[in-house]
């Protein structure tokens, strides 16, 4: 019976003194947010109003950040608030959306459709590893954006006359960026080659009208070819808030 009971105790001596469980190291990779391109860059990244979301009526949120390693990030996890304290400092975070490798189409990119004009959005991005927990790496830094209503674009849509390209729009005139790119025509909504960027404001805001080459830097438009063309608008020294419109599309009349 003592025997027995030796061994007994010396059994449970050797489970309790096995291998000794270890924590996973932390996991600190850190992501990081595409910056916003300056207002008149003719590819635009980060940040920015994203009118191809308007099937709610307003647009939405355009957010881009940089891929980590997939061999040691999972996916990412997207936080927002439009809350700050008496000092500016956003508060109250909520999680956004979870993106995981593999599982939509950009796996660096996020549009928020949840949004109204005029309101402050912050965004804050998080890594998550490859564990079952999918853990969250520490914090981006925090960005933020502000939608405005777009511009709606008149002219030029369709056939026209080379000597009447003539930019027209409604709603939110002010400084506006016009952006012309030649496109394939079999494949109009690729970013094609940009032939011309334009900055700065109408001289009638109650008729807004820029034509074609107002400033001598656009290339020369060529019948037979297919232009794509849309309008931003922009507050300069304020890079955090905007409206872009839908785009639009014409051609030269032979």
């Amino acid at each position: 019976m003592r025997r027995a009971r030796q061994l007994w105790i010396v059994a449970l001596l050797g489970m309790s003194c096995g291998t000794p469980t270890t924590s996973p190291p932390p996991f600190e990779q850190i992501p990081r947010w595409v910056p916003r391109s300056s207002d008149t860059a003719a590819i635009e990244t980060g940040i920015r109003p994203w009118p191809e979301a308007a099937a709610n009526g307003i647009g939405g949120i355009r957010l881009e950040w940089y891929a980590l390693n997939p061999l040691e990030v999972g996916g990412y996890r997207i936080y927002r608030t439009d809350s700050t304290d008496s000092s500016g400092t956003p508060i109250g975070f909520r999680e956004l959306a979870t993106i995981e490798y593999g599982t939509t189409g950009e796996d660096t990119a996020l549009v928020d459709r949840a949004v109204t004009h005029w309101r402050t959005y912050y965004y804050r991005l998080h890594a998550l590893d490859r564990s079952p927990q999918r853990r969250e790496g520490p914090p981006s830094e925090i960005v933020h954006f502000a939608l405005e209503p777009p511009p709606v674009p008149v002219a030029p849509i369709g056939a026209v006359s080379a000597d009447s390209v003539v930019f027209r729009w409604h709603s939110n005139v002010g400084y506006v960026v016009i952006r012309v790119f030649e496109v394939d025509s079999t494949a109009p909504d690729v970013p094609g080659r940009p032939v011309w960027v334009f900055s700065g404001t109408p001289l009638d805001y109650s008729n807004p009208r820029i034509p074609y080459n107002v400033d001598g830097r656009a290339a020369p438009l060529q019948p037979g070819k297919l232009y794509r063309w849309r309008i931003s608008r922009i507050t300069p020294g304020r890079p955090n808030r905007g409206a872009t419109s839908v785009w639009q599309t014409f051609w030269l009349r032979p």
